[in-house]
């Protein structure tokens, strides 16, 4: 069974903007699919640019000679008027297969607006997905969002960003486990095991306590539920750095899973997800 890395980003800031590139040299530059190395498969997952560039940037991927581009998390502003004619220009392009709506830097409270509801619901009736990118103290406010959206089909990104350096016993970590042990309980909620080398910069927290948080990932939602991502290139360039084929190998040692249940975290659960075919 080929790897499918779940969440790759590719940019280029000659071509779009990308304001949270700004002060961060290791990343401010072009990053293309020529410099990944890791699964024979990707998804692409959107990189944060303007959001009146979303558009742009999807066409701008699935225009990449990219082989290995198994589909496309596209961008998309969930509160906006102008959310469907959005979703429809998505769709003439091609690949797309889910959204993502970057919720880590809202207030929580915001989690509860009407108008982001309509717009998950929007996507449900497409038969979109919905990457939910969060930091860990907002689980409790997704588990609320997601409640409200039956059927929509959610894959939490990066574990819930949880508190990796702290550790999974640390009061930080307990609520952490309480809060996904809660998101677990939906049926249509997967996880992402990725992003945690980007978590801290302290590289000895990060060998010795991220596998804690994997194997508990893995424990709450099951190899049915859960997906490996590299989170490239942002993992290998900032924090702990770990690039995609030492994280892929990282998150098999964790788990010590093999046979179908490894099968299902190295690809069949994200393409049964992201409805992509299992194999190239």
């Amino acid at each position: 069974m080929s790897v499918l890395d779940t969440h790759v980003h590719v940019w280029d800031p000659t071509r779009l903007t990308y304001p949270w590139l700004d002060g961060l040299a290791a990343l401010d530059r072009p990053f293309l699919p020529c410099e990944y190395q890791g699964a024979e498969r990707a998804i692409f997952v959107q990189a944060d640019c303007l959001p009146d560039q979303a558009l742009a940037e999807a066409r701008w991927v699935a225009g990449l000679y990219w082989p290995e581009l198994a589909g496309i998390v596209a961008g998309a502003d969930l509160r906006s008027p102008d959310l469907e004619a959005h979703l429809d220009a998505l769709g003439e392009v091609g690949r797309v297969v889910g959204i993502r709506h970057l919720l880590q830097g809202e207030d929580a409270a915001r989690f509860a607006d009407p108008a982001l509801r309509r717009g998950l619901r929007a996507l449900a009736s497409r038969g979109l997905t919905f990457d939910a990118c969060v930091r860990h103290p907002q689980l409790p406010a997704l588990v609320e969002l997601v409640e409200a959206v039956p059927g929509l089909r959610v894959v939490l990104d990066h574990i819930g960003k949880s508190p990796v350096a702290e550790g999974i016993s640390s009061d930080a970590g307990r609520q952490w486990r309480i809060w996904l042990r809660r998101l677990s309980a939906l049926p249509d909620v997967h996880v992402k095991l990725s992003g945690l080398p980007a978590e801290t910069d302290d590289a000895p927290a990060f060998f010795t306590q991220a596998d804690d948080f994997i194997r508990f990932a893995v424990d709450a939602f099951g190899p049915e539920r859960a997906m490996v991502g590299s989170d490239w290139p942002v993992s290998e360039k900032f924090g702990a750095k770990v690039g995609p084929e030492e994280w892929i190998e990282r998150v098999r040692f964790a788990t010590g899973l093999v046979g179908d249940e490894w099968d299902a975290i190295a690809a069949t659960t994200a393409a049964r997800f992201y409805r992509v075919p299992e194999q190239q």
